[in-house]
């Protein structure tokens, strides 16, 4: 799949969610979330340790965000989980056992995931390689707005 094919199928979401979402401005799991909701794009943060992140609940783990059975604070209509789309910002490690659990969930629902700069190597790669992944130094805080943008003149 070539990029622009990836950026296309990872915009068609409902939903995102950003995992290492974070409360410090300085981070860029705080860059990224902030990037969602400047655009009134629907986006979860997805971090187990803390409570809200600009108002939204944050949410432990992508599995809780998906579990029919959590309430999930700010959800904003009941089809908001039939597609969703992830940004990962977090260290290597923790990123591999995120798209694990992505994998197990399937493309019918995972649209893409966006792994930033720094949050992947080769193994983490690996565990990836059944989803739509853009990585390798695509950042949406730089590509994001031109990507949506090339979607509107489809």
């Amino acid at each position: 799949m070539t990029t622009s094919e990836a950026l296309r199928q990872f915009f068609t979401a409902h939903s995102f969610a950003v995992v290492g979402a974070s409360t410090d401005p300085s981070k860029y799991g705080n860059k990224v979330l902030k990037w969602y909701l400047d655009r009134q794009i629907t986006a979860y943060p997805i971090n187990p340790k803390r409570p809200t992140i600009y108002g939204i609940t944050a949410i432990p783990t992508i599995a809780e965000l998906l579990d029919p059975q959590s309430a999930v604070p700010n959800a904003t209509a009941a089809g908001d989980f039939d597609s969703l789309s992830v940004s990962i910002i977090t260290p290597p490690r923790i990123s591999e056992a995120t798209l694990r659990e992505l994998s197990g969930i399937g493309p019918h629902i995972i649209k893409g995931v966006w792994l930033q700069p720094g949050s992947f190597d080769d193994q983490t790669l690996e565990a990836a390689k059944n989803l739509n992944v853009i990585a390798h130094g695509h950042c949406i805080l730089v590509e994001g707005d031109d990507a949506r943008a090339s979607l509107t003149k489809l």
